[in-house]
């Protein structure tokens, strides 16, 4: 059987793609991806705080009859769209040879990814078709690659690992978005990708790669890397054993289990902190996009982390909850972001109470940067935590404020009046 000529239709279904998940903070303008230092012909460029994504997509329908459809028309296909790709980013990538060198000097420590998206549609050549006037449905085809591909039918250039064309079909990619819900997630899975792809080690497909990643050493490893430098800084006693653990290469069923648990608090922290973006835009007061970027830009466990010591609350003392009371948390993504978790008191005349931590959290910022001085922290969150037993059930309802301080670095005597202040607030 023979295939009709491939016809190019509106890349929406990529614009959909990117609306719908955190991509949209991150996605460069037009104007901005024309700028000479980027990579330019690229149809989206993603500037994440420790990566670059470049995307260069594919959207092919094909015609064909409803019998000539099989494994192997299906292969060609994937063979045909892929090579499309592949000698695309090939000339775009030898065009922006200046900007290969600006670019590499600039970020020398922030990776540069190359993905390239495939979507494929068939339509069926039927005695319908007569009637000019109908249009005929097309239907996706659902498919992923796997390493034999590349070894066999679409041969990708390895020689430069930095350069390499990864590829993925749309319904892949969205799913791996859909599992991977932050820019470090994905750009780490990205970097695992690519390594097994310039290693030649073999793979099934994306989803069996995706799997693996999830349970891999891999994944825990940046966490365990900012935990290394804290305690190095002396600002916690050791690495978490439970990171540790899930780390050890015939720890897999223990991994499992940790990921389920990461990835059911990561949902509950998004409902949660959706909730508040919603809110405070509803009330005119919308949370500033550089603070609603740096907590997108976190990692699954760190969410984890904060959205347990949230569950941990049913477990408090009565006291404590009607005084309020404060615990600390830590980035795992990244070195130098602390946050305080302030769970609100019931006595509205505690200090602790929502009203007088709302009014007064610059103060409180203030007190945390004077108390994080070795080393000075780059960024300072206070999450003000709201738990609110509902009327109409034995339930409670959490409601999140977020505010935001940039670390800085102060005198000694500045220092000495902070920790005065804290003192009087915590005898008061």
């Amino acid at each position: 059987m023979n295939t009709m000529n491939a016809k190019q239709v509106p890349p929406s279904i990529w614009q959909q793609m990117i609306q719908q998940n955190f991509l949209s903070l991150y996605d460069l303008s037009k104007d901005k991806i024309t700028d000479p230092e980027y990579f330019q012909g690229y149809d989206f460029v993603f500037e994440f705080s420790n990566a670059t994504v470049y995307l260069i997509v594919n959207d092919v329908v094909m015609q064909a009859s409803k019998q000539g459809i099989d494994s192997t028309q299906v292969r060609a296909w994937r063979k045909e769209v892929v090579n499309q790709l592949i000698k695309q980013h090939a000339q775009l990538y030898l065009k922006n040879d200046k900007a290969i060198v600006s670019r590499k000097e600039a970020t020398f420590h922030k990776p540069i990814y190359f993905i390239g998206l495939t979507s494929l549609s068939v339509q069926h050549q039927d005695s319908d078709q007569n009637d000019k006037y109908s249009e005929t449905p097309s239907y996706a085809v659902g498919y992923e690659y796997g390493s034999q591909f590349f070894a066999e039918d679409c041969v990708l250039d390895l020689d430069d690992e930095q350069s390499v064309l990864q590829v993925f079909s749309y319904q892949n990619f969205s799913e791996i978005l859909n599992q991977l819900v932050t820019p470090s997630d994905l750009t780490a899975y990205l970097a695992f990708h690519r390594s097994k792809l310039t290693g030649f080690e073999t793979f099934e497909d994306e989803s069996t790669l995706l799997a693996q990643f999830l349970q891999a050493p891999d994944f825990h490893q940046r966490a365990i890397e900012v935990q290394e430098q804290l305690v190095s800084h002396e600002l916690i006693g050791q690495i978490e054993p439970r990171l540790l653990r899930a780390a050890e290469p015939e720890q897999t069923e223990f991994a499992a289990a940790l990921m389920a648990e990461i990835q059911k608090n990561t949902r509950m922290w998004y409902k949660l902190f959706n909730s508040l973006v919603k809110s405070c835009y509803e009330a005119g007061t919308p949370l500033p996009k550089e603070q609603v970027d740096i907590l997108v830009d976190e990692s699954m466990y760190t969410y984890a982390c904060l959205i347990e010591k949230i569950l941990a609350h049913r477990t408090i003392d009565q006291e404590s909850r009607w005084t309020g009371y404060v615990r600390h948390e830590h980035s795992y993504n990244v070195f130098g972001r602390h946050y305080l978790m302030v769970f609100y008191a019931q006595d509205e005349n505690s200090s602790l109470s929502a009203d007088k931590v709302r009014a007064g959290h610059q103060d409180l910022l203030f007190e945390l940067n004077a108390q994080m001085q070795q080393p000075v922290m780059q960024d300072l969150f206070l999450i003000g935590v709201d738990v609110r037993p509902c009327e109409d059930s034995v339930n409670t309802e959490v409601h999140l404020d977020a505010f935001h301080q940039n670390g800085s670095l102060i005198d000694a005597n500045t220092q000495r009046l902070y920790q005065q202040l804290a003192q009087l607030r915590a005898q008061s």
